[in-house]
């Protein structure tokens, strides 16, 4: 992979990002005070839960380091897009999923650089140099909450412009999103090759336990089915694109994607192989 390349996936991730911003709107946060047991549950779930349950299937499954140090840091990432429209198309809150989405995303500047901070000094600790949680944050700040913030400007000031386009903004988002994560198969090909089936397996046992977890954790705080399983959606579902972009910045890689975003892109695509067939499930599930 080029510089060049390399120096767009930033930019592609604060894009994607700003489609997230013009998709939210100041009444979508009202199901934080309308449903704030919901909201709660969720946020744990997903700040908390998506760690936890990543960090015992690695020392489970001891994978090697760049690739246990890769299934933590997409479990670190917030929910995006993808969750929204996924709860959509299960008949789920998607008022509750687009505000948790919303809130994760801009907690994550500074959940993430504590989070990637302690995974990488305990992973990655025969790496050659250490990380900066300040510049990480100062990152996650430029590629995630300025652009969300500009987004929802956007969507204030120009609603009927931002509304007319929605398709093409989110069209262009999805692109972005395929390219990032074919690009980051692409540069780690062998590994992939060698690592597949350990490391599918192990995502696969991550997404189906968080489902389920979720669901459980919904249940018995007694949430109704429409927000049971949007809360299983976006605690399921994570911003693969948030860690392929960050993995080159952690790693100070010039050149290429380094080995800690296979995880992630692996993640991309299963997601949906996973997602797709339980919402057909769920969605008219009573």
């Amino acid at each position: 992979m080029s510089n060049s390349v390399l120096a767009l996936l930033p930019l592609a991730l604060a894009y994607i990002m700003f489609t997230l911003g013009t998709g939210l709107k100041p009444s979508d946060f009202k199901v934080i005070v309308n449903h704030p047991k919901a909201f709660v549950v969720g946020l744990v779930n997903q700040v908390i839960f998506v760690p936890l349950v990543a960090l015992a299937v690695v020392l489970m499954m001891s994978p090697p380091p760049t690739i246990a140090f890769g299934i933590m840091l997409i479990s670190f990432c917030p929910g995006g897009v993808t969750s929204n429209m996924l709860t959509f198309y299960a008949k789920g809150n998607v008022a509750l999923s687009v505000a948790l989405t919303g809130v994760v995303s801009l907690l994550s500047v500074v959940t993430l650089p504590i989070l990637i901070t302690l995974a990488f000094n305990h992973f990655m600790q025969d790496q050659a140099g250490s990380i900066s949680a300040v510049k990480i944050g100062v990152v996650m700040f430029l590629l995630t909450a300025l652009p969300v913030s500009i987004g929802m400007l956007a969507r204030y000031k120009f609603t009927d412009f931002m509304m007319r386009r929605s398709g093409i903004l989110n069209g262009l988002a999805s692109i972005f999103f395929v390219l990032i994560v074919l690009a980051a198969i692409a540069s780690n090909w062998q590994l992939l090759q060698e690592q597949l089936a350990s490391i599918g397996l192990e995502l696969v046992f991550i997404i189906v336990v968080l489902f389920a977890l979720s669901i459980l954790t919904s249940k018995a705080m007694k949430l109704s089915w429409f927000d049971s399983k949007t809360i299983s959606i976006e605690t399921s579902i994570q911003n693969s694109t948030t860690a392929i972009t960050l993995a080159p910045i952690i790693m100070g890689t010039a050149v290429g994607l380094p080995a800690i975003a296979l995880p992630a892109a692996v993640y991309g695509v299963l997601m949906y192989v996973i997602a797709l067939p339980v919402i057909a499930l769920i969605r008219n599930k009573n």
